[in-house]
């Protein structure tokens, strides 16, 4: 790699319009245009729907700072493909935040603007591991003086609340297939065992080898040094510069002038147009609350890319956030009908729900894929029934950094008996048999009904299988080796057949297109498009894992969170098990198990 800012170190600390030795006088007044890109926030793999008043994000408490990232990937393209643009300069400023297959997709990215004869230069301040990786596709990196490095590896912090339970009085009633099936463990167990960490700890290491080789290709450095240098974790701007894991350092705020210094040339900025600010406006609130915008229509031959995501939940009702079973295969099947649809994309996020949903989404799929083109792109989860979805036989693309398999199911019930009765609550049911009562909160499932309830998830399971083996072309017994409930990263799923290449939503937009026939710059159409605001009422209204997040996402929660104590999972666990008169078999990976970078 050629690292311009190391050849010409001084040049940082140099005026701008300042000789640099070396250079043609007459070439250091050549004007360049540098594209300046922010990429400041959080960012969806959805497109933006336009200027529209997020209401949902509102009511939700949000601000509404995420962004588009297929609009990040199209601007990048755009000043790629620009014969004007000789720079393109990447502010990964303080609050940048990318999941590892954005992050692949960003790199990919970067090097295909150097290829084509760009300049690329990152621009970093209080940055994280992912944000370096990022930076280090680029031929040089700034580092702000008063910025640093927290450089680690992805980690996992899963809470056990087995010795709480036992203080206070709280029982768990599970059926499941798999030892490997954390997501009970935490209800189950004081600690975790030390199988599933074993486990836990190979797919952590496969996750962190991408970020590791990415920093050390990119930065000229040996992965074992790479290695070593994440165990150290905290680095100052000084000690990264040492490190050679940025090639100079620049007061903050300047990195128009730094870059102009580091060329030493005029430069034109090109920046992106910014939106609009708009004050707060109560009836333009109410005229889109009752009168959202419509999606528009699907042009001939397009290329469909169809986001689910979320967890996966049973329902006729959409709501915010989630794979809701009968919306989900009633926008599938829309688009198994709709003769302008060439081939569909199935972009799947989601660590899985309901293993009922998870099939009513599968067969719809497959019915898609009788009648067109269907390929699948893993974003950051596609486990257990984010997996059972994509059992349809076609190819499956991932992320190195995707978290997948989670092949196997479990239910659970908690039961509160011991608990209620030491608050001097006595619950005293009327019922003609004990079947009637085994969904009570006061007592947990006895043997019998154990036994017929894991003869159902038995059933389940045996389905889910079933589909693997249909789907992947394996046998059986190797699939139930790969089962039980493990996850696997991206790569680790590649070599064991449960997915067919490594690669990103592009590359499977790639093969949807050349397998429809149709050029590269055919028509990408992304669904389902903007959100109904009146579906917050729903979503507060309805029942489900998913609403009952909503109500518990308090403030103190959400801090912790931010802390890195994710509650919120476990308190919804705790509140949806109260008796609704139905037992559901979930499809679903640990609720903590999601590392960033």
């Amino acid at each position: 790699m050629i690292h311009s800012l190391a050849l010409v170190l001084s040049a940082v600390f140099l005026l701008p319009g300042s000789a640099v030795s070396g250079v043609d006088e007459a070439d250091t007044q050549a004007n360049t245009t540098a594209r300046l890109f922010v990429l400041e926030g959080g960012w969806t793999d959805q497109p933006d729907p336009g200027e529209t008043l997020d209401i949902n994000t509102l009511l939700m408490g949000g601000s509404g700072t995420q962004r588009s990232f297929p609009d990040l990937m199209s601007a990048l393209a755009a000043a790629t493909a620009d014969d004007e643009i000789d720079v393109l300069a990447l502010d990964l400023g303080a609050g940048t935040q990318f999941t590892i297959p954005q992050i692949t997709r960003l790199c990919a990215s970067i090097e295909g603007a150097r290829a084509a004869g760009k300049k690329c230069i990152a621009w970093l301040e209080n940055s994280s591991t992912g944000l370096l990786a990022v930076a280090s596709s680029c031929n040089s990196v700034i580092m702000t003086r008063t910025g640093g490095l927290d450089f680690h590896s992805p980690a996992m912090m899963p809470i056990h609340f087995k010795t709480a339970m036992d203080l206070f009085g709280v029982e768990a009633s599970v059926i499941r297939v798999g030892d490997f099936k954390g997501a009970v463990e935490p209800f189950m167990l004081p600690q975790m065992s030390d199988h599933l960490r074993d486990h836990y700890m190979a797919m952590l290491e496969s996750l962190n080898q991408f970020v590791v080789q990415q920093v050390a290709s990119g930065r000229g450095l040996d992965a074992n040094k790479v290695r070593e240098m994440q165990k150290l974790r905290i680095f100052t701007p000084a000690q990264a510069l040492d490190a050679h894991l940025v090639d100079a350092l620049a007061d903050h705020g300047t990195i128009e002038e730094t870059i102009e210094s580091i060329l030493d040339r005029s430069v034109e900025w090109k920046r992106a147009r910014k939106k609009r600010d708009t004050p707060f406006n109560p009836i333009k609130l109410f005229t889109e609350l009752f009168s959202p915008k419509r999606q528009k229509s699907i042009p001939a031959d397009s290329i469909v890319v169809l986001h689910l995501a979320g967890q996966i939940i049973d329902g006729d009702t959409a709501t915010p956030g989630s794979m809701v079973s009968e919306p989900s295969a009633k926008e599938i099947d829309a688009l198994a009908d709709n003769d302008s649809v060439a081939a569909v994309v199935v972009r799947v996020d989601s660590g899985g729900g309901s293993a009922t949903a998870s099939e009513v989404i599968r067969v719809a799929l497959e019915n898609l894929a009788s009648k067109k083109p269907v390929v699948y792109s893993m974003g950051n989860l596609a486990a257990s029934g984010g997996y059972w979805i994509t059992c349809t036989g076609r190819p499956i693309y991932a992320s190195e950094g995707t978290i997948t398999g989670s092949i196997g199911v479990f239910g659970m019930k908690l039961s509160f008996g011991p608990a209620l009765e030491r608050l001097g609550v006595h619950i005293d049911p009327v019922a003609l048999d004990d079947a009637a009562m085994m969904m009570l909160p006061d007592r947990p499932w006895n043997a019998d009904q154990i036994g017929r309830l894991q003869a159902t998830v038995d059933d389940v399971y045996n389905d889910f299988i079933a589909h693997v083996c249909k789907s992947r072309d394996m046998d059986p017994v190797r699939v139930r080796a790969i089962a039980g409930g493990r996850v696997w990263s991206g790569q680790q799923a590649l070599d064991l057949g449960l997915v067919d290449a490594i690669g990103s939503l592009d590359d499977a937009v790639a093969h949807a297109r050349r397998e429809a026939g149709l050029e590269a710059d055919s028509n990408l159409v992304h669904r389902p498009g903007p959100t109904n605001p009146m579906d917050i009422f729903k979503l507060l209204g309805g029942g489900g894992d998913e609403a009952i997040r909503s109500l518990v996402d308090f403030p103190t929660l959400r801090l912790l969170a931010l802390a890195g104590v994710d509650l919120r999972p476990y308190v919804a666990r705790l509140l949806s098990s109260s008796p609704d008169g139905g037992f559901t078999v979930e499809a679903r990976m640990p609720v903590d198990l999601n590392p960033r970078f």
